[in-house]
């Protein structure tokens, strides 16, 4: 368990030793090479796991299965570029431990480029470590990618490249199908400014979902709908997501992330209220569990802004990042102490106390 503490405690106390009057999007030197050591102590405790997260078993069947056999199996026997990282691994023989530590890279990566573009960033990456960074890169891995390649696709959007957005979204979709769905959040903020690429995303989600995501709808309704599969917590984490949200869609004025991706955000904040909704109707809630994942993200944007969003002086910012490290904190302690399949989780085991 204490591996998970020092990840979360990196972010915490560099929260602290951020400069209070740094304006936003600042990051330089120091703070870049400290993100750099984020993103590399995350891949490779990632990368190096074993039998670590709750789909560990799945996973790893999954990756014996394609490596002895063809790309072309492998490419259709799961997400495609999934798939053909599995078959990859396999042929030059680096095992589960490769497409693991590849998908973590992608997800941390992501996060922290997003991250940079708000004027909290290191409290932006640290709500994202209890479950996010922990639980979904550990746990959910193609999905975990996919939600990286999305955050991608927020951060080049936030700076002007719509082009490299669409491509990000296409490779999200890639790794994990149901990353489709978020596909209409970035046409809403496209459209405004640019009608030709805001069709051309959302030709991409009409691709995806005809030759992706639409061939695996049966194989989703008998995993969760018709199984009626329940997630342990799901009420819970979806309000951790609300929470965010209400704030920022009351706040919608203050809220400062560059005028391109701004309407991204707020198709998030209210993407989570439907979720809540269709959390207290559907059969499973797993199905909606995993699909708020990707709109669970706006975690960062409450924490990363949260000066703006609540009207904190730069007097009093220093006292509320303490307060958010306890939210943090607090978080991290209800789940890998008191969480239903922590123990999929705790203790970290690596390959090398195997060898």
């Amino acid at each position: 368990m204490l591996i998970y503490w020092l990840l979360l405690a990196f972010p915490a106390l560099m929260a602290l030793a951020y400069p209070v009057g740094a304006p936003r999007g600042s990051v330089r030197g120091g703070q870049i090479f400290a993100l750099g050591l984020f993103v590399l102590f995350y891949t490779l405790i990632g990368a190096f796991r074993y039998e670590t997260g709750g789909d560990w078993a799945t996973y790893d069947d999954m990756f014996e299965d394609m490596r002895l056999d063809t790309l072309g199996y492998a490419l259709t026997k799961t997400d495609p570029l999934y798939g053909a990282l599995n078959w990859f691994s396999g042929q030059i023989g680096t095992g589960i431990y490769l497409v693991n530590g590849v998908c973590c890279l992608i997800l941390v990566y992501g996060v922290v480029r997003v991250a940079t573009s708000f004027r909290e960033p290191w409290l932006a990456v640290l709500i994202a470590v209890p479950y996010l960074l922990i639980v979904v890169g550990f746990g959910y891995v193609r999905q975990g990618a996919a939600i990286g390649m999305m955050l991608l696709a927020i951060a080049s959007m936030n700076r002007a490249k719509p082009i490299r957005t669409v491509i990000y979204l296409a490779v999200a979709v890639a790794f994990h199908s149901t990353a489709a769905l978020t596909i209409p959040l970035f046409v809403f903020g496209m459209a405004p400014r640019n009608k030709v690429l805001a069709t051309a995303a959302g030709l991409v989600g009409a691709a995806a979902f005809v030759f992706v995501l639409a061939p695996r709808l049966d194989t989703f309704e008998l995993g969760y709908l018709e199984a009626e599969y329940d997630s342990g917590g799901a009420a819970a984490r979806l309000v951790m997501s609300l929470l965010p949200s209400a704030l920022i869609a009351l706040r919608w004025r203050y809220f400062v992330a560059g005028a391109k991706v701004r309407p991204v955000w707020l198709m998030m904040a209210l993407a989570n209220f439907v979720a809540i909704v269709a959390l207290a109707v559907s059969p499973s809630s797993t199905a909606v569990d995993r699909v708020a994942l990707f709109f669970s993200v706006i975690q960062m944007a409450a924490f990363g802004e949260f000066r703006a969003l609540a009207g904190v002086s730069d007097r009093m910012a220093q006292l509320v990042r303490l307060a958010l490290i306890g939210v943090a904190i607090a978080v991290q302690s209800v789940w890998l102490i008191f969480g239903t399949h922590a123990l999929f989780w705790v203790p970290y085991q690596s390959v090398f106390e195997n060898l």
